[in-house]
């Protein structure tokens, strides 16, 4: 018998049997929090989100008895789909105070806090989660949305680059591309936000109807300012067919001005005529 073993046999006998018996709970208590974690996934990928109560109450009953950083990040998932947001953020908080070096609980309350629009806390979150280790697409896609929303684009920029780099499904980097190209269109670099919705474009058939309807407007814009007013009539045309109220106002103005470029005038009235149906310009009260 190897000393390895002897050692192991010997550390297993120094436990008495009262010892074992809270293992033996530990034991059980885990394999009730497994079979929550796989029912949960099981729920989500089904697209059952609304009868998450049953889970919700097993978890509250957990809590209860001893509250540990994995059942609050649990609990806190299972009330973010359950749209209990300021709930959600509570059990991160829990979940943060309980194991402040989880970069798990950090990128999921930057996430939650995204969604409930807050977003310099989101961007501390995500920065958190990075300093943790937490190197992924998803984590600086997420760091980059934030950034996006506060007004930082080269930083988004250089955060949806790294996220592009990182992001082993080719098939999903439509996601950051459409965001970079909305980045280089706000800093005014419409040919890189060319390329980049061109990218997306190409995938128009493959990828949720908004995200296709947003990318021609973005590069349809983005020719428009370029002066390629051809290619922004064709762009903006394809976007306005998924758009409605003051952001089919908004395309159809740049559109006007583009027939006005190239001597169509009737198109030009038309398009100006129908934005200001849809509400554009919008007057003030005097």
């Amino acid at each position: 018998m190897s000393s390895l073993k002897i050692l192991a046999i010997a550390h297993l006998l120094n436990f008495s049997i009262c010892h074992c018996l809270p293992a033996l709970a530990l034991d059980s208590r885990q394999a009730e929090i497994s079979a929550i974690e796989k029912q949960l996934k099981k729920d989500i990928d089904a697209d059952k989100t609304s009868e998450l109560e049953p889970v919700k109450r097993q978890l509250d009953a957990l809590i209860a008895t001893k509250g540990e950083a994995q059942l609050f990040l649990l609990r806190a998932d299972v009330k973010y789909r359950m749209y209990d947001l300021k709930g959600a953020l509570s059990d991160y908080d829990q979940a943060i105070l309980l194991q402040p070096k989880s970069a798990k609980a950090y990128m999921q309350r930057g996430t939650a806090n995204c969604i409930g629009e807050n977003y310099q806390a989101a961007l501390s979150d995500f920065n958190s989660a990075i300093s943790l280790g937490e190197i992924s697409a998803d984590v600086f896609r997420s760091r980059a949305g934030a950034e996006e929303q506060l007004g930082k684009k080269s930083e988004a920029i250089a955060d949806l680059t790294k996220a592009l780099t990182l992001e082993k499904d080719k098939e999903r980097q439509w996601q950051e591309k459409l965001m970079r190209a909305r980045c280089y269109f706000a800093i005014k670099q419409f040919e890189s936000a060319i390329k980049d919705t061109t990218d997306v474009i190409a995938l128009a058939t493959q990828i949720p109807e908004d995200a296709a309807v947003d990318a021609y407007k973005v590069r349809g814009s983005s020719y428009f300012f370029g002066a390629k007013y051809n290619e922004a009539v064709a762009d903006l045309s394809a976007a306005m067919k998924g758009l409605d109220g003051k952001a089919k106002a908004g395309s159809l103005v740049l559109r006007s001005v583009c027939y006005s470029k190239l001597d169509d005038k009737a198109k030009a009235i038309a398009d100006m005529e129908e934005a200001k149906a849809l509400g554009f310009p919008q007057r003030q009260s005097q």
